[in-house]
């Protein structure tokens, strides 16, 4: 595990004490063993993970979109669906997300947003976060916290098939061939995978939003980017989760309730030497 990985779990940890009043640790299964973490709740305490000023209401929507099932360590206080459910509801809902596009490096305004959604039924990629603008231009999501990796292919047999005729004719014309290679595909098969959603339409952007001192996965997604052709490559944005925040705190366009919302966000989130 990362420095960066273990002092966002610390952090996690003393919030969940001093912000949430919970003491006690929750339960991670690890090879088969019950072992206790300070930044994981207890499952019957999971909707803790979501920030109060919206936690009646972020429960009602999914609710009634059953659809959209919870992660299986959605109470762990470093789960990317919380956090992007805590972040994008509040300011996508309320009509208020071009401060958020502004401060992902996108552009436009949304006509409608959707968490999990799967583009591809055959595919099968579930995106964390996907957006259409005004104009119907697809944007999708992907957010990472404390991970320290992407995901990547064994190479099994559907891996090979999925290069050659799912993944292949869409990503050809905007990559350098050594990256469409089964070994450097499959090496870097998550972050791949998603640049093809937007590779599919030339009006469709992805979206990576990670804290900035996971340095582990910065370095795999920049080498990809540079190896893509500009038509593409301008359409791959990397956020960092602490700019983002911090963009939301100070954009004056945002709404008082927002605005103030935000720092709840940074509390939990940004770690304090992160936090400008």
């Amino acid at each position: 595990m990362s420095i960066f990985a273990k002092e966002l779990q610390k952090h996690l940890a003393a919030y969940k004490s001093s912000r949430l009043g919970v003491k006690e640790a929750g339960i991670y299964l690890h090879k088969g063993k019950e072992v206790r973490h300070g930044h994981i709740l207890p499952e019957n305490l999971k909707w803790l993970n979501i920030l109060e000023p919206f936690r009646s209401e972020i429960r009602d929507y999914l609710s009634a979109h059953r659809e959209i099932r919870l992660h299986k360590y959605f109470h762990h206080l470093n789960s990317s669906q919380a956090f992007a459910l805590n972040l994008f509801f509040p300011f996508f809902e309320s009509g208020a997300s071009d401060p958020v596009l502004r401060a992902l490096g996108t552009k436009g305004s949304i006509s409608k947003w959707l968490p999990e959604l799967v583009p591809d039924a055959e595919e099968g990629t579930n995106v964390d976060i996907s957006w259409q603008d005004t104009k119907g231009s697809w944007t999708y999501c992907e957010i990472k916290l404390t991970e320290q990796e992407f995901g990547k292919a064994t190479g099994e047999d559907r891996h090979y098939s999925k290069l050659e005729h799912t993944y292949g004719p869409a990503l050809r014309p905007y990559c350098s061939a050594e990256l469409l290679q089964p070994d450097a595909f499959f090496a870097h098969y998550q972050i791949l995978r998603n640049i093809w959603l937007a590779a599919r339409d030339p009006r469709s952007s992805v979206v990576f939003l990670l804290p900035a001192r996971n340095e582990a996965l910065w370095e795999p997604l920049r080498k990809v980017r540079g190896s893509l052709k500009p038509p593409l490559a301008s359409r791959v944005h990397l956020a960092k989760l602490e700019h983002v925040l911090h963009s939301l705190a100070i954009d004056k366009s945002v709404p008082p309730r927002l605005s103030w919302y935000s720092q709840f966000l940074r509390e939990k989130y940004v770690l304090p030497e992160s936090a400008a």
